[in-house]
């Protein structure tokens, strides 16, 4: 089929995220071209002799940028600071990596700042110097963070991760708040995380600083996540209706549906999102 018009997500080996859209979505054609189609061209512009030899170098380069740079570059020359609504897309985004990467017993850190007026840029390349000296101290981690404003106009950050637990004399002498040298540290334990969107107040909270981080205009231009490069993605199956019901009806086990809802789109129709969990049998491997 030329279309689908529904998605699964595998989140890890346990849950199942399906959704069904009211209307058919047309497959995009693979558009990034594979390592060996690239080199081709590049082969075939460097025997190029009609081309000198600035314009060869001016096409492999743009070739090889697929002209991203150029586009955006353009796009920014006329955009103006502002704040933005928080897209769908975005969201599942950070539901999904949140999903995915952190379990129970995992850690919420929140980072402020004793001082004022602190911009975006300074507190950015203060957050990477922390994880740099926190990888340090406790070897390597997965992370995941938002930033948002407090009501003094000062950004702090909010920060899944994977650290094992710091020992408790190093939270009495302020040694880890030390690690972070710029104003209080808190640290949690996380003790309830939930498939469920009415049941997950962590995940629902982080998404809240998240709308407002990027509905306030100093976050225009600014990356929304603040991301390990380790995080895992869910698998990601799309299909017809009649193909993904075949696919859930030969999984080993059973699906239990833990969660449902639906929502009216401006594009789709509608949207209808059905989240498992996999109850696999005592004898399954």
């Amino acid at each position: 089929m030329d279309y689908y018009d529904c998605v699964l997500k595998l989140i890890g080996d346990e849950y199942i995220i399906a959704k069904k859209y009211g209307a058919r979505i047309k497959k995009r054609e693979r558009s990034k071209k594979t390592d060996d189609e690239l080199q081709a061209e590049i082969k075939k512009i460097k025997m190029d002799a009609s081309l000198s030899d600035v314009a060869k170098m001016t096409k492999i380069a743009i070739l090889k940028n697929n002209g991203a740079k150029e586009k955006i570059s353009k796009k920014k020359e006329t955009q103006v600071p502002k704040g933005r609504k928080l897209t769908m897309k975005e969201k599942e985004t950070f539901s999904d990596l949140m999903d995915m990467n952190f379990k129970l017993g995992d850690k919420y850190v929140t980072l402020t700042y004793a001082k004022e007026d602190v911009s975006l840029d300074e507190a950015s390349q203060d957050f990477d110097n922390w994880i740099k000296r926190m990888r340090e101290r406790y070897s390597d981690f997965k992370y995941l963070g938002v930033r948002s404003f407090q009501e003094r106009g000062t950004v702090h950050f909010h920060v899944l991760m994977t650290i094992p637990d710091i020992p408790i004399d190093e939270l009495r002498n302020g040694v880890f708040q030390g690690i972070w040298g710029h104003g209080h540290v808190d640290i949690e334990k996380i003790y309830s995380l939930s498939m469920v969107g009415k049941y997950a107040k962590l995940k629902n909270y982080l998404i809240k600083n998240l709308r407002e981080f990027k509905a306030d205009e100093r976050s225009f231009d600014k990356n929304l996540l603040l991301k390990s490069k380790n995080l895992e993605k869910p698998e990601v199956i799309r299909g017809t209706y009649k193909e993904i019901k075949e696919y859930l009806n030969r999984l080993e086990g059973a699906l239990k549906k833990i969660d449902e809802y639906r929502f009216s789109h401006e594009y789709l129709n509608y949207i209808t999102s059905v989240t498992f969990i996999r109850i696999r049998n005592k004898n399954e491997n």
